[in-house]
């Protein structure tokens, strides 16, 4: 179990060709220097629904929900009380916005059950959205939820998006070509039990790469210890959201990736038509309109309690690990990219169905002086 070790300083992430991939310019460094500068705290009501209260920034705070240990950025939940209105949790959007890039984010630990027991409950995600959900697309990296065991990557837009897999692992199924709406078009990652959840933290977490480009989006995971996790992991030696040019000229190359976990691609969806402005965002849901949906069709969930939500405020210590602890997020862009600086991916919510997906409005985040984590 990890606690944040110092407190919030100023509470305020296919190459066509390997040319193209040269092209790669480092625009952004999120860690620990300037995390918290450069993401806002949403407080508004949960858009999926969840049983959670997300805390604002003096909150997480005050209640060390967020801070930074082992040298990387914590985002937590609280593991301490029982609660029937809400599980206080974490949700951080990026204050910039983006279109196209190469997204590297090297991820110690994510949300999952403390030893011995399961992820029942829990939905996290690290994902990305622009403004007018959907019209502007959504980008699901890392998600699931209850006792899922390996990583859904989804994409949401507007009608008119229907993808292929091609080029994606053998393991991975594409669950709906239709990328419209709620449900989007999911892939379901089967290749290997530590990139996601409870193997993806006993493997020392790893590294996720998002390739955005107008002919297709690609998802990679290389496990902590792998070579490529390894050079990506120290690919930049810069901590400063401007870096510099001497630095800016070591981006990694996604032609030397190798195959991806999951690719979006076909001449039925255009990208720059329905991917656009993309803030970035972690977050800790619990139960809601997919994890809440699916318990009684879940065995190991539905054993535990009636509903997700009896299970959720009645045990408190089962979440001591449901935490990201995130060393950093790297933004690459070609010349031709959308610039990030500045910019706000903000956007209307849309309402969940099934799978209770996301477009949520954003939040302002509040501002406390940096203090050290009491208790």
């Amino acid at each position: 179990m990890v606690r944040p070790a110092l407190g919030v300083a100023s509470l305020a992430l296919t190459a066509r060709s390997a040319r193209a991939a040269s092209n790669y310019n480092m625009v952004d460094v999120f860690d620990a220097t300037n995390f918290f500068n450069e993401f806002d705290f949403f407080t508004q009501p949960d858009p999926t629904h969840g049983f959670v209260q997300y805390v604002d920034a003096a909150t997480a705070s005050r209640d060390g929900l967020a801070g930074f240990t082992e040298g990387g950025v914590y985002l937590g939940v609280d593991y301490t009380n029982t609660t029937t209105t809400g599980r206080p949790s974490v949700r951080v959007t990026s204050k910039k916005a983006y279109t196209k890039g190469l997204f590297i984010a090297d991820i110690a630990h994510m949300p999952a059950g403390s030893a011995g027991s399961s992820s029942c409950g829990l939905w996290p995600a690290f994902w990305m959205f622009g403004p007018n959900w959907p019209t502007s697309g959504e980008i699901d990296i890392i998600e699931g939820v209850n006792s899922q065991t390996a990583n859904s990557v989804t994409l949401h837009t507007a009608a008119g998006c229907s993808v292929s897999n091609a080029g994606s692992l053998a393991s991975t199924k594409l669950l709906s070509a239709d990328c419209q709406g709620n449900e989007g078009c999911t892939q379901d990652t089967r290749a290997s039990d530590n990139n996601y959840g409870p193997g993806f933290n006993a493997a020392g977490g790893g590294v996720y790469a998002l390739e955005w480009t107008d002919a297709a989006i690609k998802v990679w995971f290389f496990p902590r210890g792998t070579d490529i996790a390894t050079q990506l992991s120290s690919s930049s030696s810069s901590s400063s959201s401007s870096p510099s040019p001497e630095t800016s000229t070591k981006t990694p190359d996604p032609t030397t990736f190798g195959t991806p976990l999951a690719v979006f691609a076909g001449s039925n969806c255009s990208i720059d038509q329905h991917f656009a402005d993309h803030s970035l965002v972690f977050d800790t849901t619990f139960c809601g309109d997919w994890a809440g949906k699916t318990w009684a069709s879940d065995a190991a969930c539905a054993a535990l309690a009636d509903t997700c939500e009896a299970y959720v405020g009645a045990n408190p210590a089962v979440f001591s690990e449901a935490y990201w602890l995130v060393n950093d997020v790297r933004v690459y862009q070609t010349a031709g990219s959308g610039s990030g600086s500045g910019a706000s991916g903000g956007g209307g919510g849309g309402e969940s169905k099934k799978r209770g997906r996301r477009g949520a409005r954003r939040s302002g985040g509040g501002a406390v002086e940096g203090r050290r984590w009491q208790g």
